[in-house]
């Protein structure tokens, strides 16, 4: 081995990017104001686990604080109202998979949710984490789209609703700016006469990126004919 190499890490062994501050707000006004004040210096953290596996890579250079929301109480609560069934911003996959309320009306929702990485990885990563990924490839964002769901987002300056579908503005890009957060989401319960189905291909049979998968809702007609479809594809382009 010369010298110039006998040194050298690959970069798998070399550290990755280690945000200076940590902080677990006892407030959804407090995440507010955090992010408010660092911007894009601040991240917020659910699940963790599209985030810190950025960080170890040595993404997110810019991020120095990061802003647990775990301590915050009853952002993992699904509860139907007059606007429809909503999901806190805390909501795992593993919740979506097997919640009654999603299973009987957004099962799409439930099967993609299903369709998520491991066991392990269910019961950590939430939906609304994987929908500011913004990655072409997550299975839950063509069954939010054909669900017609929409965004609530929060920051110091205000709150403003977002549809799913129009959240997304290129590869790993969103509207969502550095002092916002999306404070969950709210989607139209699929009930008599309509109904949904999730499907996916992937190379493997479990823990698999998607090839490519669809989200259908249809109506179904008095005479049995379909009205309305909506057909959205995931991880094609």
């Amino acid at each position: 081995m010369t010298e110039t190499h006998a040194g050298a890490l690959h970069e798998v062994q070399q550290a990755g990017h280690r945000p200076a501050r940590y902080v677990g707000p006892s407030s959804l006004e407090h995440v507010l104001e955090i992010l408010a004040a660092e911007g894009a210096a601040a991240r917020v953290v659910a699940g963790g686990t599209d985030l810190l596996v950025e960080l170890d890579r040595g993404g997110r250079s810019e991020v120095e604080t990061l802003v647990d929301l775990s301590r915050l109480d009853g952002l993992d609560a699904v509860h139907r109202s007059p606007k429809g069934l909503h999901l806190g911003p805390l909501v795992t996959h593993n919740q979506c998979a097997t919640d009654p309320l999603i299973r009987s009306l957004a099962l799409p929702l439930s099967q993609a949710s299903a369709e998520v990485g491991s066991p392990a990885l269910r019961n950590r990563a939430t939906v609304v984490g994987n929908v500011v990924t913004a990655s072409p490839a997550n299975d839950t964002i063509s069954a939010l789209i054909a669900l017609d769901a929409e965004l609530s987002i929060a920051s110091t300056r205000g709150l403003r609703s977002v549809p799913v579908d129009a959240f997304f503005t290129g590869f790993r890009s969103t509207v969502l700016a550095p002092d916002e957060i999306v404070t969950g989401i709210t989607l139209a319960p699929v009930e008599a006469p309509r109904r949904g189905v999730y499907a996916k291909l992937g190379l493997r049979r479990a823990q698999a990126i998607s090839v490519v998968h669809v989200a259908v809702v249809v109506t179904i007609g008095d005479d049995g004919t379909v009205v309305d479809p909506r057909v959205v594809l995931g991880s094609v382009s």
